[in-house]
């Protein structure tokens, strides 16, 4: 099941691998272009340091979050995704399968905008170890709640809202362009809740050495987070919700 995902992943490399390299490079370009000046910072860094990080993170998320959505709401217009119920594998293992090639993914889409941003501005990781750790635990948490957003969708447009709405918002806003102590007193609270801050964070202290948070606050979350959404999973996959409908 594992190496089904991912092959179905790659085999459109284009949207998979090339777009979000393509993205990440031309916000570089332009945020470069119009933001980045000498004496320009952002958290105590030069703006396109800080900026190439929350890059690097929001094409590792997002192709955790299409990774397994996208499998299961294809399988569902095509017919086959009851299959999966009568596959001999336990609701735990095919919460893994899904889950394992949803971080496998993530791992190498970021590796690569990572290394096609490294002339323009990027750094070596500082903590490699954090990096991986940070990025693979996103992708966990946001291939989770993919995974919920699959089978609770019928058709695209459901899946698509919930992109749009939900997954990008709560992307955009973790601190990806801007610092959180940048924010007013009162919006600060707000931001920190976000869970998805403490991935870019963790990624951006990984890289730079620089974090808004303290790293294991984040690790702490991420794992806490991670620990939620595997049960609602579990729960549903060994319900069969919406398996059959």
């Amino acid at each position: 099941m594992y190496v089904r995902e991912m092959v179905r992943g790659f085999k459109i490399w284009g949207i998979t691998l090339a777009a979000p390299t393509v993205r990440a490079l031309l916000f570089a370009s332009v945020f470069g272009f119009v933001i980045d000046r000498p004496g320009v910072t952002m958290g105590g860094l030069p703006f396109l340091d800080f900026l190439l990080p929350g890059l690097v993170a929001v094409a590792a998320l997002e192709r955790s979050f299409q990774s397994s959505a996208f499998s299961i709401v294809y399988d569902k217009n095509e017919g086959i995704f009851t299959d999966i119920a009568m596959l001999p594998l336990t609701p735990g293992e095919i919460v893994i399968g899904y889950a394992a090639a949803s971080v496998s993914a993530s791992l190498i889409v970021g590796a690569v905008v990572w290394a096609a941003l490294l002339p323009i501005g990027g750094v070596m990781p500082q903590a490699p170890m954090t990096l991986i750790f940070f990025v693979a635990a996103g992708a966990l948490m946001v291939g989770l709640f993919s995974q919920i957003t699959g089978l609770w969708a019928h058709k695209w447009d459901y899946l698509e809202s919930v992109q749009t709405f939900i997954f990008l918002p709560f992307v955009f806003l973790s601190g990806v362009f801007f610092s959180i102590d940048e924010l007013s007193t009162g919006a600060q609270p707000f931001a920190r809740a976000n869970p998805v801050f403490y991935i870019v964070d963790g990624i951006r202290f990984s890289l730079t050495g620089r974090a808004d948070a303290d790293p294991w606050t984040g690790a702490g979350v991420c794992l806490g987070v991670i620990a939620i959404l595997w049960l609602v999973v579990y729960r549903l996959f060994a319900s069969g919700y919406r398996m059959k409908s």
